[in-house]
């Protein structure tokens, strides 16, 4: 009778254990895939998130300077900027000022009559090609490109007067992930530019 009992008794126990371990079983074939990570910052990725950014009027003023000895009067007859003198204390102070036409293809201009060292802001449209992106953690990258008037859009003003070749640049870029997406976080200057993190001797790098 005593072995029956024992019997019954293993037989539920086995029952319970077969039910418990079905049970766990289920409940971790239920419990989701966990989320792919996010892609990295790509090249395309991260030339539409500058051009975005300019878009919305953010840091997109460059400055350009050069030589040119028929930069003034080039600009006075495209309609660029206009001559301004001023009289003070005896003196006549030379300036030019930006046109209406100006304004629409430049932000600013500093003209020397001098012929040297004459500054002209741009504020774009421009183009860009991404020369590199560098990790400095794993959520953060640092973007060097090449920007440059986009031509075909350049007033007709601006491609008379000033040479092409010097309208251009490089620049760096700060992009960090928000959740799951890129964001671009800031334009660097210079002395902002972060070294990249060090490699091990097989190349792979070390992120802190």
């Amino acid at each position: 009778m005593m072995r029956k009992v024992v019997d019954l008794q293993l037989r539920k126990t086995a029952a319970v254990l077969a039910m418990a371990a079905a049970s766990i079983t289920v409940g971790c074939s239920s419990d989701p895939d966990p989320p792919p990570p996010p892609p990295d910052l790509s090249p395309a990725l991260a030339n539409m998130l500058i051009s975005q950014k300019w878009a919305q009027g953010e840091p997109n003023h460059f400055t350009v300077t050069f030589h040119s000895d028929t930069l003034i009067a080039c600009g006075e007859q495209n309609d660029l900027w206009k001559r301004v003198e001023t009289p003070h204390e005896g003196v006549t102070i030379v300036a030019y000022n930006l046109t209406e036409a100006g304004r629409k293809a430049l932000f600013a201009i500093d003209l020397k009559e001098s012929g040297k060292f004459h500054e002209v802001i741009l504020q774009g449209p421009y183009r860009t090609e991404i020369n590199s992106i560098t990790p400095i953690s794993p959520d953060a990258r640092q973007v060097e490109f090449h920007w440059e008037i986009d031509w075909n859009k350049a007033s007709a003003g601006l491609k008379a007067c000033l040479p092409r070749f010097e309208l251009s640049g490089s620049q760096s870029a700060l992009f960090k992930l928000d959740g799951p997406l890129w964001t671009l976080v800031s334009f660097l200057k210079p002395g902002e530019v972060a070294a990249p993190p060090p490699t091990t001797g097989a190349g792979d790098r070390v992120f802190p």
